[in-house]
């Protein structure tokens, strides 16, 4: 592979720098430029009024339009998931405001698949620009389910957008759906690296096409991206691309430069999450190509031509200023269905936390949290199993202090899996943990949040966990980083037997690649209980009596996790100064005790459940203003 240039802020410097010396060209009747502007966003996750917004958007593709010529908006998938007014409407409600906006082109995030492939062929119909992926095909027929690429036409000048969806789609959406009735894949994202020749072919048709210029508008990701797979990786195998509009890694990344395969310096580009910011990439009429990060939309100006009565501030977005008919839009989605959402289900002295409250980075995938031990906990004690395991990747948002609603808990688990029990051997539980652990200190949405469950992660140890070519673990080949795990207090025996609550994703449909550990090899005990938000919901009123108790004060949890030889800062170092860094096990042996006393855990409860009220749910945007919201 041909190096890769990576330096975000020189390579956002540069971007600007090449920006401000270019002279735009002005059409000869209208006075405005005739740039190309193509306005971008990724990973919004149903946050459609956090931060810019899609009414905010709306606005700035307004503003924009009162200079140049042409304006396209595109978007690089994960956006109809996320948050309860994704869960609510299966998307439904992210596709109308897309179609309020005016969107132009957009790409299939893996989280599109997570309401059922049908479900996405619907919404797929209903989106006006509709969805391009090129890489995504039926293995039987070798067709592809989308168009590979559509082309917009700006002024004299033709942009194909082709559209790439990472193949952790397989292992990171819902298996089962890419699967038939012997749970055999019938469909693939190309990740036996036929990726390659699957965008190579797209982008080549689209040349021949007449397309100017060619865009890739991909949902890869830069970072903590399986080897192969990410965007800079993609972009040194092709040929015949000037630019890359990226997401799934939600990386705030202006401008990151790569060579192709031909020797052209591609330039990679993403916003971060949830309207944190929205990309802007400008094509001059000489071809050059800059790209920048928008993190506020400005009040149109007085001579701006945008009339007076069309923009405002919404009231508690203060600084915020948007569209008006896209805000209406907005607000008839809140007032739907606000109050089953707004109905109080307890209260918290505590933030529960899924993202750092200090940097906004997201914690939950690398580390113990309070809100990963809370969740962990509601599996556990409402279940009534030995252990309970939540995914990070799937515990998706905070929870501020204060009241907490039936919207904070369909925040957290808007995926609306079911709860589950099996009964599971202590070596599948290991072998869990291990696989969690493989990619730490980077981010993994398999890291695993237990309740019942302590274990230490050693990352002088490499992982030697082995995945088939979905990304479904295989076996551990090696030494487990996985060491002390205990099991309510005792050490873990890998040939005994135990309970273990967690949701269907992991226990009956292989999410996160746990096919062979879990979903085949599990017997159930109770199945379909209740949705993940009914569950969290349950806990928090009836378990917990509606008020989150002093043991989960901590904002990096109880200890349950503890880390040693970690190179990570802060929390992490603290639990592992306590930690009794003891002889490494065999792979097959019983891992070794932890001298530490096992945190005493909550008196069992009943494992009676009541009849869950399994109410859909969708963001009160009125009130999302006086909730802390953080990227």
């Amino acid at each position: 592979m041909k190096k890769i240039i990576r330096s975000m802020a020189a390579g956002a410097a540069l971007v600007f720098a090449a920006a401000s010396v270019q002279v735009p060209v002005f059409a000869e009747d209208s006075g405005k430029s005739d740039d190309i502007v193509i306005l971008y966003t990724n990973d919004v996750h149903c946050g459609i009024d956090v931060n810019i917004g899609y009414d905010g958007l709306a606005l700035y593709k307004r503003e924009m339009q009162e200079k140049y010529e042409n304006v396209l908006v595109v978007d690089a998938g994960d956006a109809i998931q996320g948050m309860p007014v994704g869960t609510l409407s299966k998307g439904a409600y992210i596709t109308r405001l897309m179609n309020a906006v005016g969107y132009d082109a957009a790409t299939l995030g893996n989280h599109e698949f997570d309401y059922s492939l049908k479900t996405l062929q619907v919404r797929a119909d209903e989106l006006n620009c509709g969805y391009i992926c090129a890489n995504f095909f039926n293995t039987e027929s070798g067709e592809p389910l989308f168009d590979p690429y559509k082309i917009v036409e700006a002024g004299d000048k033709k942009i194909a957008f082709v559209g790439a969806t990472t193949p952790e789609t397989l292992a990171g959406s819902n298996p089962v759906f890419f699967q038939n009735e012997e749970g055999e894949y019938i469909y693939s994202f190309g990740g036996d690296g036929s990726i390659y020749k699957l965008l190579q072919n797209a982008v080549d048709d689209a040349r021949e096409d007449g397309a100017d210029y060619v865009i890739l508008l991909g949902h890869l990701g830069e970072t903590d991206i399986r080897e192969g797979w990410s965007a800079q990786e993609i972009v040194a195998e092709l040929t015949g691309i000037d630019a890359v509009i990226d997401g799934h890694s939600h990386d705030v990344t202006p401008g990151l430069t790569v060579q192709s395969k031909d020797g052209k310096d591609v330039v990679i580009t993403q916003t971060g999450t949830k309207f944190a910011n929205i990309g802007k990439m400008t094509i001059t009429t000489d071809g050059k190509i800059s790209t920048e990060l928008i993190d506020s939309v400005p009040a149109p100006a007085e001579d701006s031509g945008i009339a007076e009565d069309s923009w405002l501030e919404p009231d508690g977005r203060e600084g915020r200023f948007v569209d008006e008919g896209v805000n209406s839009v907005m607000m008839q989605i809140a007032s739907e269905y606000g109050e089953i959402l707004d109905r109080k289900i307890g209260s918290s002295d505590y933030e529960l936390i899924a993202n750092d409250p200090e940097t906004g980075e997201r914690v939950v995938r690398n580390h113990e949290t309070n809100l990963g031990d809370l969740c962990a906990d509601a599996y556990k004690y409402v279940l009534g199993a030995d252990v309970g395991i939540i995914n990070g990747g799937g515990v998706r948002t905070s929870i501020s202090s204060g009241d907490i609603t039936y919207s904070d808990a369909m925040a957290v688990f808007p995926f609306a899996n079911m709860a589950m029990v099996v009964e599971v051997t202590g070596q599948q539980i290991l072998d869990v943990l291990e696989a969690g652990a493989m990619k730490y200190p980077g981010e993994n949405a398999a890291f695993i949040h237990v309740s019942g469950i302590e274990y230490t992660i050693d990352e002088s140890v490499p992982s030697s966990v082995k995945q088939d070519e979905t990304g479904a673990f295989l076996s551990i080949d090696g030494e487990y980083r996985v060491k002390n795990v205990m099991i309510n207090g005792e050490p873990l025996d890998t040939a005994k037997t135990y309970t273990l609550a967690c949701h269907d994703y992991y226990l009956k449909n292989g999410g996160d690649g746990f096919r062979y550990i879990l979903s085949e090899k599990c017997s159930i005990v109770r199945d379909n209980v209740m949705t993940d938000s009914d569950l969290i919901a349950e806990y928090i009123r009836d378990n917990l009596g509606g008020v989150i108790p002093e043991k989960y004060s901590n904002l990096y949890g109880e200890g349950r996790i503890k880390f040693v030889n970690s190179s990570t800062d802060g929390a992490s170092d603290e639990a592992a100064a306590d930690t009794d860094d003891t002889a490494v096990p065999d792979t097959n042996d019983t891992p070794v005790i932890d001298t530490n006393d096992a945190a005493a855990a909550p008196e069992n409860p009943s494992t009676g459940v009541g009849i869950a009220i399994i109410v859909p749910a969708v963001c009160l945007i009125a009130a999302a203003a006086s909730r802390k919201r953080i990227p």
